[in-house]
C-alpha cells in the first residue's frame, strides 16, 4: 500500500539510496518496494512513540528525523537522522516496545516503512533478499547501539563535570 508522497514511484529511488538496498539487485529492490508503505510527515509529527509497539522498519527517504528520549527534565534529543538512514531496527528485530520517540524535524519528511510480516512473506520466494535486508538491519542496529552508548557516556561525563 502506497500513501503520502506524490508520485510515490519516485520513492523507489529513495529506497535504492537507503541503507536497506546496499546489497540488493534491481529486481530485489522492485520486489521489496512492492511490500512497503510510503509515508509523508509534517514537521513535529511523531513517527514512533516511546513505549509503543511498532513492527515497522523505516528508511528515511527525504528530510530529517529527530530521536528523543524521556529524561528527568523532559524529552531530550539524542540524535538526528537524514535521508538514506534507517530507524526502528531494534523493535523490528525483537518486537519489543520502542525506547525512543522519533519525529519529523521538517515538513514533507518522507519515510519508507517495511512491516516485519511483509519481509517475512518473502522468505519462501526470495530468501536471499530477506537475508540481505536483515544484514542491513543488523549493521544499522549495531551502529545505533554503539552510537547511543557513546552518547549516553558523553552525557554522563558532561553531567558529572557540572
Amino acid at each position: 500500500m502506497i500513501q503520502g508522497c506524490n508520485p510515490p514511484m519516485d520513492c523507489v529511488g529513495c529506497l535504492w539510496a537507503s541503507a536497506l538496498a546496499t546489497e540488493l539487485t534491481a529486481d530485489q529492490v522492485d520486489m521489496l518496494f512492492n511490500r512497503v508503505e510510503v509515508r509523508e510527515l509534517s514537521k513535529n509529527e511523531i513517527l514512533i512513540s516511546e513505549g509503543d509497539h511498532d513492527d515497522r522498519l523505516y528508511a528515511i527517504a527525504k528530510g530529517e528525523l529527530g530521536i528523543y528520549q524521556t529524561a528527568p527534565r523532559g524529552q531530550e534529543s539524542s540524535a538526528r537522522l537524514g535521508a538514506g538512514t534507517i530507524t526502528g531496527e531494534l523493535a523490528f528485530l525483537d518486537g519489543r516496545e520502542g525506547t525512543e520517540t522519533v519525529k519529523a524535524e521538517n515538513n514533507k519528511c518522507c519515510v519508507i516503512a517495511l512491516r516485519r510480516n511483509q519481509l517475512e512473506s518473502l522468505l519462501s520466494d526470495a530468501p536471499i533478499l530477506v537475508y540481505k535486508v536483515m544484514r542491513a538491519v543488523v549493521r544499522s542496529a549495531h551502529q545505533t547501539v554503539g552510537k547511543r552508548a557513546s552518547q549516553r557516556a558523553d552525557r554522563l561525563i558532561s553531567r558529572a563535570a557540572h
